[in-house]
């Protein structure tokens, strides 16, 4: 996953480069590029979904597989504490909190591509100024 958040790190910085050369390709680029970075975060809303569900999946599969194997009676308590204990369930959840990092980290990517039209609106207007 950080290898994921580490490529994601660096393409967002190179859609940010802003410079008085190439302001006029980063303007036309931005909708663009919001609309990509909207659909990775869609994507891992997806994937989150998923893992949640698979989660969820599991840990009733684990459940079962207890009463099955259990040879005496174990509380609902018990049984879900000793679902969560397992080495399954503990990578599921560390997915799901993985993903929750990313989905975060793309929200606020969209935002940030999403208000680079004023932040490109200021270049100008700064260079307009420097040139009067």
């Amino acid at each position: 996953m950080s290898s994921l958040l580490e490529r994601y790190t660096e393409e967002i910085a190179e859609d940010l480069k802003i410079d008085q050369f190439n302001v006029k390709e980063v303007q036309m680029r931005a909708p663009a590029r919001k609309h990509f970075w909207v659909a990775r975060l869609v994507n891992a809303k997806i994937k989150l979904n998923a893992l949640k569900s698979k989660k969820s999946t599991l840990k009733h599969e684990i459940i079962l597989r207890l009463i099955e194997r259990s040879p005496t009676r174990m509380t609902q308590v018990a049984m879900s504490n000793a679902a969560d204990n397992s080495r399954e369930l503990k990578d599921i959840k560390e997915a799901v909190s993985d993903h929750e990092a990313l989905v975060e980290y793309l929200e606020h990517v969209v935002k940030i591509i999403g208000s680079i039209q004023w932040d490109i609106k200021n270049i100008i207007d700064l260079m307009q100024m420097e040139m009067t």
